[in-house]
């Protein structure tokens, strides 16, 4: 078999390399390899070259992230994809935690690995498809669009998921992390382009395509940009994309200050900048609202440092170019960003001398991959509360387990996920780690929220461009159409809908009566042209009708039970045909009342119970902000019945942004943070409950203790009270807090100079020793506090962490350093980073708010 296996791959290298040959023979000359094909060359003579015989019309194609092929050189454009915690494709990849859930293990060394196996599971596809164009799946290229660094200064955020939390620092450590495992460590070749998101300063969904956060000058450059500069500068991110808020008035993509002036001249960006989706759509008709032509919002674009975008930049460069408002020399230099990394990504050599293209398919969702997907997923989980050891759980002495809650056989992918393989939900985990004959008791409870959410989908493949989405997620739940039938008679009616990999099976009722049979809507890939047949129904009265579907399951391979529903057609008396976006709709689901009571009469006769509770994507996605920091819907009263009923009660928090929860931290006596944690997270939080494996997870954010904590969305400064660093009163619980089943002690600080200068740096060392019977991890963290500052500084900042696994009785040395420019504050005086002269405190331990030592020193001279 090795020998059969080993001889198709030297048959796919031979092909691939008599594909670049006839390529390299075609192109050009046919008596000699033109430059760009050289391999022998350096990379900008190559790029140079390629620019130099194209046209115009060609460069602009290959402008467009989606462009038309350029025939002549059999270009295509690259196909961007995503992978904020697995690769997102048609067909199954190993799901990983979701972002902020990698940032809560505070293990930057951990995401590395996490992003290495996602990046090899990226080029394992990109190498199926180019040795065989007959491929399964999507043919995807290898620019991806991760990761999200965008600041989780507000709670309420709906793509707190997709982010590192609220602090530059740790986001800074975790996106280098990240962007170095996605494009490899190869000197020559890239193995992945990393594109970072959202720059800057996105951290608000409601109207986002047209609203300007007002920043002062030293909140840009101390809160919001930090993380950035270090993923440039540390982690070479190769991509950055513009965000499609304004600042300060001025929309990113047209933003000199941020595109040109910040990223390409002060941190020497070398990589390509490209638009959100959309981008320059957002300029005519978002912030100009009609006041800028296509031709202006590309030159503009283009002239302020964006390199890559839509189909506007494939269109409208030309046209710029000729009337004047746009230097060729510009679209050149774009192109040759864009085009550097295509060649560094080894896609114009033969294959054999990249050494990505070894990477065979068979690392896909590989026994490997899934093994770090539980690893992630177990070392994120963020111990929250645990009264008098409550947990770890002795599975040996439990005879039933009542597995309560919405989220308890759910499974939640988050935004931006591919499609999941053999998920593991909350019941199911416990099921696999509880021991033999232990009986396992399930009750939904209540629905996640009383309401579903539904968002209008604007996509050309729509009737009339738009339909309804509901963002359903358990059977029982449904959207309602008002429609009007002007005559009475007997009609044929067909719903056209739309297909995807998280679909449900549904229903159809008319005025409370069943009509024709259920609809599965989903499908492995999205498909547009679908329409369902629901039969003859004979209307005895005009006027309106109640068009009910109702979710009644979901397909074996489908990851949700949403649903696309696009346009109704009836057939009678007389043709109609109704836009679904455009009907009045309502949304709910079945009645949470006596599910509530049923869950307690289990909980009652169990000897403990599990109670999974939190939100979804339907509460809190992209384009999504919450409206509240409390549970949705009754689940606070569904943990409060079953508590009364059986006190030994577990709660289950599965969530992305922070939940005020004061009633069940007063009462419940264990609490877990178990995010959205991949397709292992079940069996992790099941290893956590059980005690095989010993939680160390941090919050990446604050959970504030009360929403009038939080200041206004529109409100920039984050010295205002937002986050640990500037938080007015306690929180519920603190930025960096988690428990363990063991217990550690810290010994005095050592520092390496009692002051230092400009250019030197403060090395802290310190003493941890496990005290406890377990074995355990401990996040050892360091946080900065200037004494004597000149303006509102920080109450504590983190400068440094590692996270250490010590025996019982162990003892480890931890050492950090502090550079003296993590000390700096932005003068908007000098317009320029600075520190004051003066004392400073150095904090070190468990939590922001769990110090365990501390110790001062000073700084002197003129940074």
């Amino acid at each position: 078999m090795k020998s059969r296996r080993r001889s198709v791959q030297l048959g796919s290298s031979l092909v691939l390399t008599m594909i670049f040959n006839l390529l390299a023979s075609t192109a050009g000359m046919a008596s000699e390899r033109p430059a760009y094909l050289d391999t022998s060359q350096p990379v900008e003579t190559r790029v140079q070259d390629l620019i130099g015989r194209l046209s115009l019309e060609e460069k602009a194609m290959l402008l467009n992230h989606r462009g038309t092929t350029v025939e002549r050189f059999n270009l295509r454009s690259d196909q961007w994809n995503q992978c904020l915690h697995g690769v997102w494709w048609t067909e199954p990849t190993t799901m990983f935690p979701v972002s902020i859930a990698m940032a809560a293990t505070w293990d930057p060394r951990l995401i590395h690995e996490v992003a290495t196996a996602i990046s090899d599971e990226a080029r394992a596809i990109y190498n199926g498809w180019r040795r065989d164009p007959g491929f399964r799946g999507e043919h995807k290229g290898l620019i991806y669009r991760a990761p999200v660094i965008n600041i989780g200064r507000n709670p309420y955020w709906g793509r707190n998921e997709e982010a590192y939390g609220e602090d530059p620092f740790l986001t800074g450590r975790i996106g280098v992390a990240f962007v170095k495992g996605l494009q490899g460590d190869d000197p020559k070749y890239l193995k992945l382009v990393s594109t970072l998101k959202h720059y800057a300063v996105n951290n608000v969904e409601q109207d986002r395509q047209s609203l300007s956060a007002a920043v002062s000058e030293r909140m840009l450059h101390e809160y919001w940009l930090p993380h950035f500069r270090d993923c440039i500068v540390e982690g070479q991110a190769q991509s950055v994309m513009a965000s499609y808020n304004a600042i300060n008035g001025v929309p990113s993509n047209i933003n000199p200050l941020l595109l040109t002036e910040i990223l390409k001249k002060q941190w020497g960006f070398a990589g390509f900048v490209v638009s959100d989706l959309g981008g320059v759509n957002t300029m005519v008709r978002g912030h100009m609202k009609g006041r800028m032509t296509y031709e202006d919002a590309v030159a503009q674009s283009l002239i302020a440092g964006c390199d890559f975008s839509d189909r506007e930049f494939e269109k409208y460069i030309p046209v710029a170019v000729r009337q004047g408002l746009l230097p060729e020399e510009r679209v050149n230099d774009a192109l040759c960003r864009v085009l550097r990394n295509r060649f560094c990504l080894g896609e114009f050599d033969p294959p054999e001398m990249v050494p990505y293209s070894r990477i065979s398919p068979e690392v896909i969702c590989s026994p490997k991959h899934r093994a770090l997907a539980l690893k992630t997923a177990q070392k994120s989980i963020v111990l929250l509360v645990n009264r008098d050891g409550f947990l770890p759980l002795d599975k040996t002495k439990l005879k039933k387990i009542a597995v309560i809650g919405p989220h308890a056989d759910v499974f939640t992918p988050g935004g931006y996920s591919g499609k999941a393989d053999h998920p593991v939900t909350p019941l199911q985990g416990i099921k696999n780690r509880a021991a033999p004959g232990t009986e396992i008791l399930l009750a939904h409870g209540c629905n996640i929220s009383e309401t579903v959410a539904t968002v209008v989908d604007r996509e050309e493949a729509f009737s009339r461009g738009a339909s309804v989405k509901l963002i359903a997620r358990a059977p029982g739940e449904y959207i309602q159409f008002l429609v009007e039938v002007p005559a009475p008679g007997t009609y044929e009616i067909k719903l056209r809908y739309k297909t995807f990999p998280d679909r449900g099976t549904y229903r159809l009722s008319i005025d409370g009566v069943e009509q024709g049979q259920a609809v599965d809507m989903y499908a492995a890939a999205a498909s547009y042209d679908n329409v369902a047949s629901f039969g003859a129904r004979t209307f005895d009265t005009p006027g309106s009708k109640h068009f009910r579907f109702t979710v009644t399951g979901r397909n074996a391979g489908s990851s949700s039970c949403s649903g696309h529903f696009d346009n109704i057609t009836l057939a009678g008396p007389s043709d109609l045909s109704y836009e679904l976006e455009r009907l009045p709709h309502t949304t709910g689901g079945a009645d949470s009342g006596d599910s509530i009571r049923r869950a307690a009469a289990l909980a009652r006769e169990a000897d403990v119970a599990l109670v999974y509770v939190g939100t979804t994507n339907a509460i809190e996605a992209e384009g999504r902000d919450r409206t509240s920091l409390s549970l949705p819907g009754r689940q606070e009263e569904l943990v409060r019945v079953v508590l009364a009923a059986n006190p030994k009660t577990v709660v289950v928090l599965m969530n992305a942004g922070p939940l005020t929860v004061h009633s069940i931290k007063d009462h419940a006596p264990a609490i877990l943070e178990a995010w959205w944690n991949g397709v292992e997270g079940g069996n992790a939080i099941a290893d956590v409950l059980f005690g095989d494996c010993n939680p160390a997870g941090r919050l990446p954010h604050t959970v504030y203790a009360s929403e009038s904590q939080v200041p206004s969305q529109d409100e920039y400064d984050v010295t205002k009270g937002f986050t640990y660093m500037y938080l007015r009163g306690a929180p519920l619980f603190a930025f960096g807090h988690g428990l363990s089943y063991t217990t550690f002690t810290y010994g005095k600080l050592k520092l390496s100079d009692q002051q230092i200068g400009p250019g030197g740096k403060l090395t802290v060392s310190v003493d941890v020793t496990n005290t406890g019977k377990r074995e355990g991890e401990e996040v050892v963290q360091l946080y900065i506090h200037e004494m004597e500052p000149a303006v509102t500084r920080p109450v504590k900042e983190l400068r440094g962490f590692e996270r250490i696994g010590l025996q019982p009785g162990e003892t480890k040395r931890v050492t950090l350093t502090v550079p003296a420019e993590k000390l700096a504050y932005y003068d908007e005086t000098q317009h320029g980073f600075t520190v004051k002269p003066g004392p400073f405190e150095v904090l070190v331990g468990s939590a922001s708010d769990d110090i365990r030592a501390k110790a001062r020193f000073s700084f002197v001279g003129t940074l």
